[in-house]
């Protein structure tokens, strides 16, 4: 597909659905992958919840490096990376 028809299918999904959260979610991860800042008010309770749970998580020293979670990802979605 080239970058037109790509565009024309999304925005052919987009009109194609009444889900107000759908859109939301998608022009929310939009904005992410475009690096354009997202206001307090677009993220929602359950947003803030796992980010809460994120901070206590690293307050108690619960990491793991971005190398070894996304080894473990790769693991889980069956992705062999060498």
């Amino acid at each position: 597909m080239n970058t037109l028809e790509i565009k024309n299918d999304l925005l052919r999904l987009m009109v194609e659905t009444n889900d107000q959260d759908l859109l939301n979610k998608v022009r929310r991860y939009f904005k992410f992958l475009k690096n354009e800042p997202i206001n307090q008010s677009e993220i929602e309770k359950q947003e803030f919840a796992m980010i809460d749970l994120g901070l206590q998580q690293i307050e108690k020293g619960e990491v793991i490096s971005h190398k070894d979670a996304r080894n473990k990802i790769n693991e889980m979605l069956g992705i062999n990376r060498s």
